[in-house]
């Protein structure tokens, strides 16, 4: 999100969040920085889960600033080349083939050593789709790096596709830990039937994430 000062005065900014009604709030970003008359930042703002029953906009940015007791200056967000809809669109699109091609990452309680990759399942199952079906690619986070054996093909007849993956520790030093504000998004492209791969996600339970905490936190450990 590009904030500009467009006044006369310098103005500290504190906090930056989006405010859409087509997404859950998600926590604002915390920044501190005062900008000048004229001057601009890009700050990393998050979004919460799609609402794919509501569009995103109007959109607002909420602004923290030092002056005004901790309440928010609500501003109307610039979207050029409709970047918010794009995201949303994406997101709902993601959630219908998640109901089409169910997913389930199963990894291992810890690797073979402290710091060999973490061994896992990817579980695919049919949901409402029907005909073939391709996983083409998954990817990683900047914390964890994903490997598979893929393409992979459930054939029509089928129900279920095993994938063996490897999950890796992508970063381990310190500025990556603090930082990294989606560790656990692992996108996944899936080709159903005849039609193009498609973008999802593969979604990691509660337990899965502290399985995959543990993993990098005993990895980073030893490789230190």
């Amino acid at each position: 999100m590009r904030i500009a000062n467009t006044g006369d005065a310098p103005v500290a900014v504190t906090s930056v969040a989006l405010d859409s009604p087509g997404f859950e709030a998600a926590p604002a970003t915390r920044r501190v920085v005062e900008l000048g008359p004229g001057s601009r930042i890009d700050v990393e703002a998050e979004y919460g889960p799609v609402r794919c029953d509501t569009p995103p906009e109007p959109a607002y940015a909420l602004i923290g600033v030092a002056d005004r007791n901790g309440s928010p200056v609500r501003v109307p967000l610039a979207a050029p080349y409709d970047v918010l809809g794009r995201i949303h669109d994406g997101d709902c699109a993601a959630e219908d083939l998640a109901r089409a091609v169910p997913v389930t990452l199963i990894p291992a309680a810890a690797p073979p050593e402290p710091t060999a990759p973490l061994p896992a399942q990817l579980v695919v199952s049919r949901g409402t789709a029907s005909g073939d079906i391709r996983v083409d690619e998954i990817g990683g986070s900047v914390l964890y790096a994903l490997h598979g054996a893929l393409p992979a093909t459930m054939r029509a007849g089928e129900d279920r596709l095993s994938v063996d993956l490897t999950i890796d520790a992508a970063r381990c030093d310190p500025h990556a830990l603090a930082e990294a504000k989606k560790p656990f998004v692992f996108p996944l492209w899936i080709a159903v039937g005849s039609s193009a791969p498609e973008y999802s996600r593969i979604p990691v339970s509660e337990e899965n994430r502290r399985i995959l905490t543990n993993y990098l936190t005993a990895t980073c450990g030893a490789r230190r």
